[in-house]
């Protein structure tokens, strides 16, 4: 989601396919395209990957796994506590189906408009005029991440320290002073630094670590469960709480930010390719997030926790999880800060920006009396051009904007200590959006384009104001044979639009409400 186009004002070097039954392009509303076949796929070129670089079927849905499944799965077991187990598979199912079909939504947009970034994506469908609420999702999807980050840590360095120190030690006892300690020595010289190549590791360590408590989590549920439920367990009854469990399901099944580039790197990319890589994908999470979730409640009953590793007594294997869950968010922490960060930049330029062009303020710097520099530029030409391009960022500004996001972020940490809280308005507020109504909006508009004849003209935010002319974005028309196909699926984008509204709404209030 944070990836920037690189040139969306280029034309495409290349047509994609699209459900096999596309034939042509539309330009201004004309056919400007000659027939393609079917199965014509996007050159390397096009998708901006080399041929070489390319990921298999297989691999893809290694990468998309690894991109879901993460420190929301911890809540899992919580969720299905709040909607009952029964009610609570179901509706579990039912989100992991809405968020793959709302997760090939946006592949097909990719293939309609040819484009490889989400950024992109949305510049062609809705305009550059919008591009603000991707900025504003970036800025709050990496607050909540960031804030059950902190929330983790101090679940795990609490439980870590307890076991090796003792269970007297301070460091032990004060869970807040262990999100302080941490945030002032490790994440905070990290989030300062420029160069974030060398924590790439975190990638496969995380996956690692997370394989091992999933596996940890299902042993001990297999050992020490109980034979039969304990009588105050309600196995099938509805709840109000079950919207909060909607939350916390929806906010793992999140990915849909990588989408468009898990399909640039997808080789052979076709749309019935990329169905496959969807449905195996999310059948397997969902078989993985309902064993888990079993597992865990299973285990435990009504005494669950909104973070099931909580629950685990304290011995050396669980101690290596809690330890290597610590080490592995604290170094992923610095990599999701810096898209919150240049999100929280772009959305405060427009707003410096109009500040600098009021009247008033132009008079004052214009005024021979005046203190500020313009960097010897005279008043019209920086309205025009702006300040002087050879001026860097000022890097104490750099420096005061990541101070300010840290230290907030593990300010709320500080007060709220229940991860299960964080997910489910993480899921509400941000997961609803990113997984249900943005996919919805970008595929209704689409398929409306391509019903109506029609094309998108908006320029991109990379087109320059004065220059040669450019042909307007084009996208993928639809053949007589897909059309009823598209018309129905335009059904499916409006149910999924509203219900992820809904649950949304619902699930923020609920969650409020519940005691944690």
């Amino acid at each position: 989601l944070a990836q920037a186009p690189k040139s969306c004002a280029q034309p495409c070097s290349a047509s994609r396919s699209v459900v096999g039954a596309m034939t042509s392009r539309v330009h201004a509303g004309r056919a400007v395209g000659t027939a393609m076949p079917p199965t014509q796929q996007v050159s390397g070129s096009a998708a901006g990957t080399s041929e070489g670089s390319r990921s298999s079927a297989v691999l893809s849905v290694a990468t998309l796994l690894k991109n879901m499944i993460g420190a929301g799965i911890f809540s899992l077991p919580i969720g299905l506590r709040l909607a009952t187990p029964m009610p609570g598979l179901m509706i579990l199912g039912s989100i992991g189906i809405m968020s793959a079909v709302s997760y090939w939504m946006v592949g097909y947009c990719c293939i309609a408009w040819n484009v490889t970034s989400f950024r992109s994506l949305w510049h062609r469908t809705l305009g550059s005029s919008t591009a603000w609420i991707i900025d504003i999702t970036i800025l709050g999807n990496g607050c909540f991440t960031l804030v059950g980050y902190l929330v983790l840590i101090g679940d795990f360095t609490t439980k870590s320290f307890g076991g090796l120190l003792g269970e007297d030690h301070l460091l032990a006892r004060s869970r807040i002073l262990d999100q302080w300690v941490i945030t002032v020595v490790l994440l905070l010289p990290l989030s300062l630094a420029e160069d974030l190549r060398r924590l790439a590791f975190t990638s496969v360590l995380g996956l690692g670590v997370t394989v091992y408590v999933v596996l940890l989590v299902l042993r001990d549920s297999w050992l020490n469960s109980p034979s039969e439920w304990g009588p105050n367990m309600v196995l099938c009854e509805w709840r109000m709480s079950a919207f909060e469990a909607v939350a916390l399901y929806t906010h793992a099944f999140v990915a849909h930010y990588n989408a468009p580039k898990l399909y640039a790197e997808l080789e052979r990319p076709t749309a019935l390719r990329w169905l496959v890589v969807v449905l195996v994908a999310y059948g397997i999470a969902f078989f993985v997030y309902a064993s888990f979730a079993w597992a865990g409640l299973h285990r435990f009953e009504e005494a669950v926790e909104g973070n099931v590793l909580r629950n685990l007594p304290s011995q050396n294997s669980v101690l290596t999880a809690w330890l290597g869950m610590a080490f592995s968010i604290a170094f992923t922490y610095p990599i999701v800060f810096n898209s919150a960060r240049e999100a929280c930049v772009n959305l405060m330029s427009p707003i410096q920006e109009s500040i600098l062009a009021s009247p008033r303020l132009q008079r004052l710097i214009a005024s021979p009396r005046s203190q500020f520099s313009l960097g010897r530029r005279s008043i019209s030409l920086y309205n025009v051009l702006g300040p002087r391009p050879d001026k860097p960022l000022s890097k104490g500004k750099n420096t005061a904007t990541t101070v300010v996001i840290v230290v907030l972020t593990a300010a709320v940490a500080s007060v709220c200590t229940d991860i299960g809280l964080v997910n489910a308005l993480a899921g509400s507020v941000m997961g609803c959006a990113v997984a249900f109504v943005f996919p919805s909006i970008l595929f209704y508009k689409t398929v409306r384009i391509q019903l109506g004849d029609a094309c998108s003209a908006d320029d991109s935010l990379d087109s320059p104001l004065l220059g040669p002319f450019k042909a307007k974005h084009t996208v993928a028309q639809a053949s007589a044979a897909a059309r009823p196909f598209l018309k129905l699926s335009l059904g499916v984008a409006c149910f999924i639009m509203v219900a992820g509204t809904c649950f949304g709404v619902l699930g923020a209030i609920i969650a409020l409400r519940t005691e944690h």
